[in-house]
C-alpha cells in the first residue's frame, strides 16, 4: 500500500491556544512526522483547526488514532482518507498556519475567497474548497508574505522544513 492523504478538522481547547503550546505541539509533531515519513500542515483559524497528513498509510492512520485521543482539541470530524500518487504538501514534517497572524494581503485574498465572520476566516464545508483552503495556505507560506509586508518572521506561524530538519536530541 502506498502513501495516502487524511484530513480532518476540530475545535481547539481554550487552554490550549496560548502560541507557546502551539509551537511545541509543531516541534514534536515534526520530529514524530519525520521518523515516519508523515508530511502535513495545521491550520489553525480562529479556534478551529484544520490538519492534512499524508505519508505511508499505516503511520498516517496510528498517528490519526493519537490525535483523537488528544484532549487539546474535540468535535474531531475526519473529512478525507483516500490513497494518493503524489503528494501535495510533502515541504514541511509539520507546519503551522495561524491564518489570524497572516499579513493583510493574504488575509484578505483568503476571507474573500471562504468568507470571513468577526476576523475569523471560515473552514468551508464541501471537500473540493476544504482542499482549496489548505493548498492556498500552502502557497502563501511557501511565498512568505508576513516578511515582505512585516519585514520581519511572523511568530506564530512554525514549520519544520524537510530538506533541514535536525534530528531530535537522544532523551534522557
Amino acid at each position: 500500500m502506498g502513501d495516502c492523504r487524511l484530513i480532518y478538522r476540530s475545535t481547539c481547547s481554550a487552554s490550549f491556544l496560548p502560541n507557546e503550546d502551539l509551537r511545541e505541539l509543531v516541534r514534536k509533531s515534526a520530529e514524530h512526522n519525520a521518523k515516519h515519513d508523515i508530511t502535513g500542515l495545521l491550520l489553525l483559524s480562529g479556534d478551529q483547526f484544520l490538519q492534512v497528513l499524508e505519508g505511508p498509510c499505516k503511520p498516517v492512520n496510528q498517528l490519526f488514532n493519537r490525535i483523537v485521543r488528544d484532549a487539546r482539541h474535540h468535535n474531531l470530524e475526519l473529512i478525507a482518507f483516500e490513497q494518493i500518487g503524489p503528494r501535495y504538501f510533502d515541504d514541511w514534517c509539520m507546519h503551522l498556519v495561524d491564518l489570524f497572524d497572516l499579513s493583510r494581503q493574504p488575509r484578505d485574498l483568503l476571507a474573500q475567497k471562504y468568507g470571513a465572520a468577526n476576523g475569523v476566516i471560515r473552514i468551508p464545508e464541501r471537500l473540493h474548497e476544504i482542499f482549496g483552503l489548505l493548498l492556498d495556505a500552502r502557497a502563501i507560506c511557501r511565498n512568505k508574505p508576513w516578511e515582505e509586508d512585516r519585514g520581519d518572521v511572523a511568530t506564530v506561524v512554525e514549520s519544520a522544513d524537510r530538506s533541514d530538519a535536525e534530528p531530535a536530541p537522544a532523551a534522557d
